[in-house]
């Protein structure tokens, strides 16, 4: 590698817009939220222990968007910091994704000269960390949607066989009349009902954190995209 004088400043962005836009996210689910308050707790508690893992997932997926976002901001600002270090001055531990660029600039300060090889490494390393960091928010997404979905089949299967028994129950008793009877299909299909509202409230639940999450997703992969853009500029410019 041979020392030179950068030719300019590299130029960061912070995500400050896709974090923005985050909480603009987060702000009107809350706010939908407290509206439809008491409909919602009616959803809630047709099942409990699913809906409450839903919502666990849920508040995970959303800590690691927000988790990816404030790893950018780090990034940015450890990169802003490197290349205006003096000479002698100590090098800050950097954020995960630029630790291969932080041990190939350890004892080289911030003016120096790349080889293309070492740029292509650094850039798929990073690509391959900010990857991985996606992948468990589309993990945590999908599985919102199997979570709902499970939600959906457990309610179908303790409707359907309760169902059957209950047509089979239908027959009448020796002295019974029209009302008593249709009191006990009443009471037959209470029952029911209640695992049809299982069925339909985790699929509810889990479909819409998945679409929040989907979306709080794509406001971090367009940051995340963006800084990847401009530190293959900036190693460009080195190269």
């Amino acid at each position: 590698m041979v020392r030179r004088d950068p030719p300019e400043a590299p130029h960061f962005s912070q995500p400050v817009r896709q974090i923005t836009l985050m909480l603009l996210v987060l702000g009107l689910v809350a706010g939908g939220a407290y509206v439809g308050f008491r409909m919602l707790e009616a959803v809630f508690f047709t099942n409990i222990w699913l809906n409450s893992a839903i919502l666990t997932v849920f508040a995970i997926g959303v800590l690691s968007c927000f988790r990816q976002v404030v790893l950018l901001m780090r990034s940015v600002s450890w990169i802003e910091d490197f290349t205006s270090l003096e000479p002698g001055q100590a090098i800050r531990p950097p954020p995960g994704i630029l630790a291969p660029l932080a041990a190939l600039l350890r004892t080289r300060g911030a003016r120096m000269q790349l080889t293309a090889t070492s740029t292509r490494t650094i850039l798929d390393s990073v690509a391959t960390r900010v990857d991985e960091d996606q992948e468990i928010t589309r993990y945590l997404s999908n599985t919102l949607i199997f979570l709902g979905l499970l939600g959906t089949f457990y309610g179908l299967a303790t409707t359907v066989p309760s169902l059957v028994e209950t047509i089979r129950g239908l027959t009448p008793r020796d002295g019974e009349t029209g009302a008593e009877l249709f009191a006990r299909l009443q009471q037959g299909l209470e029952s029911q009902l209640g695992g049809m509202g299982t069925a339909f409230s985790s699929s509810l639940l889990g479909l819409a954190g998945s679409l929040v999450i989907g979306l709080l997703e794509l406001f971090a992969g367009h940051g995340q995209n963006r800084f990847y853009r401009e530190l293959e500029e900036w190693l460009s410019s080195i190269t």
